[in-house]
């Protein structure tokens, strides 16, 4: 590789083979230990999880991830992650909890389980609040 040049992850021809294939292998190295649970900074931040078990609530993800509900902890732990990291050098058995946790919500988004994400809007709030640090030039450049 030259200087400038960037490594660029290769692109997947079937999403859906490699989705339905890391679940497959989180599925079975997942031992629900709880150690990610324990490591997430957003537990705080859910309701349902405070003085929830972790490995319990581990178990609910895995339950989400296979197309089942889970308890509220787990679907309130799959809704609040924010993609931290700091579960991925938790997990003992080399998981990728934060993986984990991303593909449960895909799949629970799909079957019902949690509401779709709707972002219509959300471009309309983002120029509503970038004009309140931009000045009249910048907003009629930008806006």
């Amino acid at each position: 590789m030259g200087p400038g040049e960037r490594v660029v992850a290769p692109r997947h021809a079937d999403w859906a083979a490699l989705r339905e294939a890391e679940s497959a292998r989180m599925l079975a190295a997942c031992t629900a230990c709880g150690a990610c649970f324990e490591a997430c900074p957003m537990i705080a931040y859910v309701p349902a999880a405070q003085g929830a078990s972790a490995s319990a609530t581990v178990r609910g993800v895995l339950a989400i991830l296979q197309g089942g509900e889970g308890d509220a902890a787990a679907r309130g732990w799959v809704a609040a992650c924010t993609r931290s990291a700091l579960c991925i050098p938790a997990c003992p058995e080399a998981v990728d909890p934060m993986l984990l946790l991303r593909l449960a919500k895909f799949t629970a988004q799909e079957n019902g389980t949690l509401p779709q994400r709707d972002a219509r809007d959300a471009m309309s709030r983002a120029k509503a609040f970038a004009r309140l640090g931009f000045s009249e030039t910048e907003q009629k450049e930008w806006l």
